[in-house]
């Protein structure tokens, strides 16, 4: 077996465990774990809006960590946390514990999800990364398919404190001795600052257009990914569809994402960066004019093309910064270019559901016109890119390594 194959297995069983036990574990047991603590489900959602913006504003120092000492030395950290924080919800009782429970989650996902595993990518193949993060993004796409339904086997059988109890073993049995087999990297010394970040503060903040770009775009495809995904049933509901048709469109949303991925593996050197960047980004306009063009019809067309976007998002949040900043200092890099779209992301899907209960049409034209605005900062990149780089062919296919 290929380094390359080896390492993508370990960091993407990882990344099913850690998006199983963080991201998509609300879903289930937010309900029932209010209704155990006696208090409302909007406050459980405030403890887990805080985890992600825990998450968010440790992405620099993390990837930093990453870029030193490599991810044996830190992605186990982030299975500890992940118990520690886990544990912590089981037993709890009162808010507080809730709340503190959701920041040492949130610190375990800074430490183990997708950037830190990207990184960890990039620590080991450089430029010639892509298609383990292509493989990363296969594995984690099978999180929601796989954790929800064991979540709610359990919830049914043993209850919720049991549930998030069999999370916590993950973690400690498969997680973390996964984590601790990534192979050895030697220590390097990375200046306090990226490049880009250096020569932000030496300009008295005159930002990197590049840098900057990169942010915004990443923020409106995090409002997008994150709402829309979030409240997905109640959106088809508002926007004219069934109970029904709400739940099979809602069941299609999660094979999409796979699809989208395993096709990525499967188009092999066409697959550039630039192109699934395009295609990813343009998916949900297009699915939100195909509700513009067929009303109820339209909304099977709408969450597959929403899932295809879904899908090649975490790639393109991988390799697009690899391919046009490089992979020195790639981590750091990555967590101050994602913090702005992890804090956007924690945010959004409260602001969504605010959107839809107003208008459901304004709502969606607000999502529209994120896409939209997040393909003209794309084309933006890419010129920014070859007008600095005017001999330098888009390379980042994602054979470049076994």
């Amino acid at each position: 077996m290929q380094p390359g194959t080896r390492l993508t297995i370990r960091l993407g069983i990882a990344q099913i465990i850690g998006w199983g036990s963080s991201f998509y574990l609300p879903a289930i047991l937010a309900v029932p774990i209010a209704q155990s603590l006696g208090i409302t489900t909007e406050l459980f959602f405030w403890a887990f809006t805080i985890s992600l913006l825990v998450s968010g504003l440790l992405g620099p120092r993390v990837g930093k960590a990453i870029d030193r000492l490599g991810g044996r030395k830190v992605l186990p950290l982030g299975s500890l946390a992940f118990v520690l924080g886990l544990g912590l919800l089981a037993t709890a009782t009162e808010p507080v514990q809730l709340f503190l429970a959701w920041i040492f989650i949130g610190v375990g996902g800074s430490m183990g999800n997708y950037d830190a595993a990207f990184a960890t990518a990039v620590n080991f193949f450089g430029n010639k990364s892509n298609r383990v993060i292509a493989g990363i993004t296969v594995f984690a796409g099978f999180s929601s398919s796989i954790s929800w339904p064991l979540t709610t086997l359990l919830l049914a059988e043993f209850g919720w404190q049991w549930a998030v109890w069999f999370w916590v073993a993950t973690h400690l049995l498969i997680g973390l001795p996964l984590n601790l087999t990534i192979p050895r990297s030697e220590r390097r010394d990375i200046p306090d600052m990226t490049g880009p970040i250096r020569k932000m503060v030496k300009n008295k903040f005159r930002f990197d257009s590049l840098l900057v770009v990169f942010a915004i775009m990443f923020a409106l495809e995090g409002f997008i990914v994150s709402s829309v995904n979030t409240t997905l049933p109640f959106m088809l509901g508002e926007l004219g569809a069934s109970i029904e048709l709400a739940l099979v469109a809602s069941i299609v949303l999660g094979p999409s994402q796979v699809m989208a991925r395993v096709l990525l593996l499967a188009l092999g050197k066409w697959a550039t960066p630039i192109r699934v960047a395009a295609i990813s980004i343009a998916a949900h306009p297009l699915g939100v004019m195909a509700i513009w063009l067929f009303g109820t019809n339209g909304l099977m067309a709408f969450v597959i093309l929403h899932g295809i976007g879904v899908g090649l998002n975490p790639f393109i949040r991988g390799s697009l910064p690899l391919l046009f900043f490089g992979a020195d200092r790639f981590g750091q890099r990555q967590g101050y270019i994602m913090m702005l779209s992890k804090v956007v992301s924690a945010l959004s899907p409260t602001l969504l559901t605010l959107m839809l209960l107003a208008n459901p049409q304004l709502a969606i034209i607000a999502t529209f016109t994120m896409g939209v605005i997040a393909c003209l900062l794309l084309l933006w990149i890419y010129l920014l890119f070859r007008a600095r780089n005017p001999k330098h062919p888009e390379t980042g296919s994602i054979q470049e390594i076994n």
